[in-house]
């Protein structure tokens, strides 16, 4: 991406808003897969997914099961669009599920479509026993323990999951990668993770409101910094989106290949080749691929993906960009060294300590971070068209006796400033 036009984002957003299929008809999933109106605590809370404003999925990998929510009394919508600053939360969290602070995993977070709660899912120990558990944050720090227990769900259960017997690294099990990512689009739910047999990597297509048809396609890739096809790795971060009239599957991989999927090829029982349009990096994890809008300082409305890493920066891509790159030819040759990247134009940011993050409304993306000072998990906003926040950072502009010159650029930069130092509770400190 041209360095201009992230500049034109940053920027724009002092003057302007940021503006946030086929069913399948295969039956091979057994009549027994759908379980209406069930009162069950899942074994495991991983991924989370709004599929609308009533509905929150949760993932079982431990299981293999979807549930599905209603969360129609979530509440109303908020009148304004206020940026989380929440600069420690565990110990919060910890006294609402009474765990201890130390036993806490933290697996995924979401936001509602609607209140704009963010909602993370949890894993910790109690007298020696996994539990699960999820919580709503509001912007005030409050923290509440969601009734999943108690409160009734459609439960959608996997068939051929990954294999018991199978251990990664000694003690981390297969079942962990049943479900590793969640995406809803056009009534659908997309879910990526592994299953038994030598094509592991499995991309499902599961029909909502749930029945008994699905569809579970192997999907294998060329890996450009392993230099070889893989069917194994499953996809760890995805998104669906519509480009140029195609419905098509956005994944990132570990170690970090993107890939793009025609979502009409995902049929069911078949073997399908995706399209590697990128190497990102090496050594990487993704965490999350997120799709939204934002305005230039023109007004001009931009789409981009935004793939959040563990180890790396995180990458910005115009979905034009995307487009073209999924019309064309995929990569196909290993890269020349390790660490060399390829493929689709991207832009880094500054979003080092990101361990989850979410679309969070028209202005925010919102993010789960460890404090790379104090170690302590913040619940924080990053504003659209910047990606950073300043109040992470001393410079030349914090000094009481620095000065805004007068040129046009300057003056920019100091209102763009303030409008940071607001979102991120410093409204004294405006000049």
């Amino acid at each position: 991406m041209p360095k201009m036009r992230l500049t034109a984002l940053l920027l724009g957003a002092l003057f302007s808003q940021s503006a946030c299929s086929e069913t399948p008809s295969n039956t091979s999933q057994a009549a027994d897969a759908l379980e209406s109106a069930a009162r069950e605590k899942p074994a495991s809370a991983s991924v989370l997914e709004f599929g609308s404003e009533n509905t929150l999925f949760v993932a079982d990998s431990v299981s293999g099961k979807i549930f599905a929510y209603d969360m129609s009394d979530a509440g109303p919508a908020p009148s304004d669009e206020k940026a989380y600053n929440l600069l420690s939360i565990e110990e919060a969290i910890a006294r609402t599920v009474s765990a201890d602070q130390g036993s806490l995993t933290f697996n995924d977070l979401a936001v509602h479509p609607a209140t704009r709660e963010a909602y993370v899912s949890l894993g910790y120990a109690l007298d020696g026993v996994d539990q699960a558990a999820i919580v709503t944050i509001s912007h005030d720090g409050s923290v509440e323990l969601l009734d999943i227990e108690e409160r009734p769900a459609s439960v959608f259960t996997l068939k051929d999951t990954a294999d018991e017997a199978v251990t990664f690294w000694r003690d981390i099990p297969a079942p962990t990668l049943t479900i590793t990512d969640l995406d809803y689009a056009d009534g659908e739910l997309f879910v990526s993770g592994i299953s038994t047999g030598e094509f592991a990597s499995t991309l499902r297509r599961v029909p909502f409101p749930f029945d008994v048809s699905s569809t579970s396609t192997s999907i294998e890739i060329f890996h450009a910094a392993h230099a070889q096809m893989e069917t194994r790795a499953p996809i760890r971060a995805m998104t669906v989106l519509d480009l140029n009239g195609v419905q098509t599957v956005i994944a990132a991989y570990t170690c970090t290949p993107l890939v793009t999927i025609d979502a009409s090829a995902l049929q069911d029982g078949t073997n399908i080749t995706g399209k590697t349009i990128a190497e990102l990096g090496y050594g990487n994890t993704p965490l999350d691929v997120i799709n939204f809008d934002a305005r230039d300082m023109e007004g001009t409305v931009q789409s981009f993906v935004l793939v959040v890493n563990r180890e790396m920066d995180a990458d910005l891509i115009a979905i034009d960009d995307l487009t073209e790159a999924a019309a064309a030819d995929g990569i196909s040759a290993p890269v020349p060294y390790l660490g060399a990247t390829a493929g689709v134009k991207t832009t880094p940011l500054p979003l080092s300590g990101v361990l989850h993050a979410a679309d969070q409304n028209s202005q925010f993306i919102l993010a789960m971070r460890r404090n790379l000072d104090t170690g302590a998990m913040e619940l924080v906003s990053f504003r659209k068209g910047s990606f950073f926040r300043l109040s992470n950072f001393i410079s030349e502009y914090n000094f009481p006796d620095y000065e805004y010159q007068d040129d046009q650029f300057a003056q920019g930069v100091r209102k763009f400033q303030n409008l940071l130092k607001t979102d991120e509770g410093f409204p004294d400190q405006v000049r």
